[in-house]
């Protein structure tokens, strides 16, 4: 399975909330598909880190990274710079 017809539809779609999502939150957030396109990632940071995959189309993956989306637009998931300044997925404190 590759993002192609419909599907490159939906990775359009998920590409522009995550960069929706990363302006509210204050990161560079994009959806990409890897040169073996049937993985996806959630990529952060001007290095494009993977926060979310990679992870095969067949097992959902566009359907986890938009809950990951979901649960950072809401502040139920947050992204914290590592020891090397590299973006991570954590669960706030507090």
């Amino acid at each position: 399975m590759s993002l192609r017809g419909t599907h490159s539809d939906r990775g359009a779609a998920i590409n522009e909330r995550a960069q929706e999502v990363g302006n509210t939150i204050g990161w560079a957030l994009q959806f990409v598909v890897l040169p073996n396109t049937d993985y996806v990632a959630l990529v952060a940071g001007p290095d494009n880190v993977v926060v979310v995959g990679p992870s095969k189309l067949a097992d959902l993956a566009v359907h986890d990274i938009d809950l990951t989306l979901d649960a950072l637009e809401r502040g139920d998931q947050v992204l914290v710079p590592d020891e090397d300044g590299d973006p991570r997925l954590g669960t706030p404190v507090g």
